[in-house]
């Protein structure tokens, strides 16, 4: 089972050692394994780009996407952290690390803090997420930025009900990820009924299909303009409520079968399993 193969496409945000010893992991793999289970076609297209590079074959590939836990639940319970109110916050959930990309929402937030819109509208943006690695410049222009801890807020140990309240009453959701080889939280939002606006990054746009508002992770100009438009012109985010209200998250009782089936499916009689294939 593989999620992804990001610390071979993208080395630089990861510590040195991590991106060795999981490319050799990798490589290993696809000699070794009888068949890989999936979790998203940009992931697929990323595995046979990667092992024709090393000139190997792969074995047989299954696709299997992930669950979700939040499928439609009924109200949470609780109160919100202290000093946030339903409808008036923006939510982004995510591990703190680079690949995240909290630097662009970080320069549209100070952007949106200069020209009014945060004040005028008392909106904010939540950060929820423990910090990763490699996060030190992070860290710094998070703690260092002008409204952090007014309009700005993270959010770094919060338990599963209160992530759930988080949520529900967001105004909406944003994730602008360099790269996923799936994406969990676009998918929670989504399940949870909020307009999302989230990246291009790798498989991102296919796990969200039609129900979200997708841009480039490197444009800040243009996630500025949505963001803007979405916080001052409530109406104009409806259209993605409504997507978002036909959202259908799988499973993870179906994800698990599927899993299981893909685990026990018989072999194509046209790939070898590992022991058959020549390294």
């Amino acid at each position: 089972l593989l999620n992804d193969i990001i610390p071979i496409q993208f080395p630089d945000w990861y510590k040195r050692h991590d991106v060795t010893r999981f490319t050799d992991y990798a490589a290993l793999a696809i000699r070794l394994a009888d068949r890989f289970i999936l979790t998203s076609k940009r992931v697929t297209a990323d595995m046979e780009e990667h092992a024709a590079g090393l000139g190997l074959h792969l074995p047989d590939l299954r696709l299997v996407p992930l669950g979700c836990d939040s499928a439609r639940k009924s109200k949470a319970d609780g109160s919100l952290p202290d000093g946030l109110e339903a409808g008036r916050y923006i939510l982004f959930v995510s591990t703190i690390e680079p690949r995240k990309n909290h630097s662009l929402l970080m320069d549209v937030w100070r952007r949106l803090v200069q020209d009014g819109t945060v004040a005028h509208s008392g909106m904010k943006l939540v950060f929820v997420g423990r910090s990763g690695w490699m996060v030190d410049g992070v860290l710094e222009k998070l703690h260092s930025h002008p409204d952090y801890g007014q309009s700005l807020i993270h959010l770094d140990n919060v338990d599963d009900g209160t992530l759930s309240l988080l949520y529900q009453d967001s105004a909406f959701c944003v994730y602008p990820s360099l790269y996923e080889g799936y994406g969990l939280p676009p998918v929670e939002a989504l399940a949870y009924g909020k307009a999302l606006i989230a990246s291009t990054g790798g498989a991102i746009p296919e796990v969200v299909g039609p129900f979200g508002l997708c841009l480039d992770p490197l444009d800040v100009e243009g996630w500025e303009k949505a963001m803007r438009e979405w916080i001052t012109s409530p109406e104009a985010r409806t259209c993605y409520e409504a997507k978002a209200g036909e959202f259908v998250a799988r499973s993870w009782e179906l994800a698990g079968q599927e899993t299981l089936e893909a685990t026990l499916a018989p072999f194509p009689d046209e790939v070898a399993p590992a022991r058959e294939r020549t390294p």
